[in-house]
């Protein structure tokens, strides 16, 4: 059942751990910034209304992505916390920018790329009136069981019936707690869904009374107890133990590379399961937004990057490495140490050893021989290579761009093609610099290098 509800993003910290000038919540993960996963999970559940607070770098962040296609969707509202207090301090921010909304507010981190909207969905599940008349609760906070919860701030819950879970009455931070709370495996998972007018409330009687922690900052668990003492209950919403996977948080580089393995892993078996052959997961690097055709073969050690469509019936690699831009139409062939970035190749054609093709359109049933560059950059701007339909290419040829080949046409293996030339269709070019050449004109030795760039591609 849908729910109407807001979404606010906690993107505000300075992320030290990274070690580095760019944002946290700007890192890419498999292609995205880690802050998007978080917007499209809003986006795709139906979230109102957006607030995303920001602090340190937060004209970096806003420049990232404030035009970006999901910000616009979301028609994200930006909130600055300067200077930074705690995330009860964002949190009393987001909520009064989100002024007038009276359903569930969603709190989540920017650093949280895993989250998946069934869990969102059953957290305002149990959010909701659970009866008849029934109030919805002031606080649902997702829990889970760790075998080692070191670290994590403990959730204390209250008498309950046989079998049922009571209700949370205290998140005790590791370092305030007692021996016996420090043996609760329960923790606080940090996501959570409230209600806007009594938790801002509460973080506001909280402020007003002043903070006691050494950082002097105000801290969204502790509103449990003011929420509690109005009369609003607060609820632990339970993760699943094979969904922790979930709350696999961005601290840090390694952070980011466990985040981005478990992701990889789950892209990969998406595509097996729709019909691609992956040789061998293990050293197949696939990013986000990657559409691939059923029957494609991917072998070892390709590294396909976001933003790569292959169609059907295609081979990529082994040790290929397509970049964004890249189109291979259905029985394309991509092979080993070959990069392609931003060309289209048509049905059929083969680069099948050793090439760079940059910036440049191939028609169907194209033959590219090994060593082959389209050279496509002048040191100023980029240019591109076009090939026809039917085009062999000889071992060696460097196409420096702009050029264009014709239909049927041909290079001779070693060929210089220079920039602003066209050949002709079912023409011949072969030398340095590429010259025209008629077939019965060809000498044994253009005629044998032709037939051996044949043969290598």
């Amino acid at each position: 059942m849908a729910r109407r509800f807001a979404g606010v993003i906690l993107a505000a910290g300075q992320g030290t751990r990274m070690r580095s000038r760019t944002s946290k919540v700007l890192f890419p993960l498999l292609g995205r910034p880690l802050l998007e996963s978080p917007l499209r999970l809003l986006r795709d559940l139906g979230c109102e209304r957006t607030v995303v607070v920001v602090g340190h770098a937060a004209a970096e962040i806003k420049e990232a992505l404030a035009e970006h296609p999901v910000c616009q969707e979301l028609g994200v509202e930006w909130a600055l916390q300067d200077p930074p207090r705690g995330t009860g301090d964002a949190t009393q921010i987001a909520l009064r920018a989100l002024a007038g909304f009276d359903g569930p507010v969603v709190i989540l981190n920017g650093d949280l790329p895993l989250l998946q909207p069934g869990t969102i969905e059953a957290m305002l599940d149990a959010h909701a009136p659970q009866s008849a008349g029934g109030a919805a609760a002031g606080m649902t906070l997702m829990t889970l069981e760790l075998a080692d919860p070191s670290g994590y701030g403990r959730i204390i819950r209250g008498p309950a019936p046989a079998g049922e879970l009571g209700p949370v009455v205290d998140i005790v931070e590791e370092a305030d707690a007692t021996p016996e709370q420090c043996d609760v495996s329960e923790v606080n998972g940090g996501v959570y869904i409230v209600d806007r007018e009594a938790t801002l409330a509460g973080l506001d009687d909280m402020d007003a009374a002043g903070v006691d922690n050494a950082q002097d900052e105000l801290y969204l668990p502790p509103v449990v107890t003011p929420l509690r003492e109005g009369g609003r209950d607060v609820r632990g919403w339970a993760l699943p133990p094979s969904d922790v996977w979930e709350l696999q948080q961005v601290n840090n580089r390694v952070e980011l590379a466990k985040a981005a393995e478990i992701r990889r892993a789950q892209i990969i078996v998406e595509l097996q399961l729709s019909g691609v052959t992956v040789v061998d997961p293990g050293t197949t690097y696939i990013e986000e937004d990657v559409s691939i055709g059923q029957d494609t073969v991917v072998l070892p050690s390709s590294v396909i990057m976001s933003g790569v469509q292959i169609g059907r019936e295609c081979q990529v690699g082994p040790f290929a490495y397509l970049r964004k831009g890249t189109v291979m139409a259905d029985g394309a062939e991509v092979g080993n140490f070959t990069e392609v970035k931003n060309t289209y190749l048509g049905e059929r054609s083969k680069a099948k050893h050793l090439s760079y093709l940059g910036d440049g359109v191939l028609g169907s049933d194209v033959n590219v021989g090994a060593g082959t560059i389209f050279a496509n950059y002048d040191g100023k701007d980029k240019h591109r290579t076009e090939l026809g339909d039917g085009v062999f290419v000889g071992s060696g040829t460097v196409f420096v761009a702009p050029v264009s080949v014709g239909e049927g046409g041909r290079t001779g293996a070693g060929a210089v093609v220079t920039g602003g030339t066209k050949v002709g269709a079912g023409e011949t070019v072969v030398g340095v610099p590429a010259r025209p050449v008629r077939a019965k004109q060809m000498t044994p030795d253009t005629q044998r290098d032709s037939e051996k760039g044949e043969q290598a591609g």
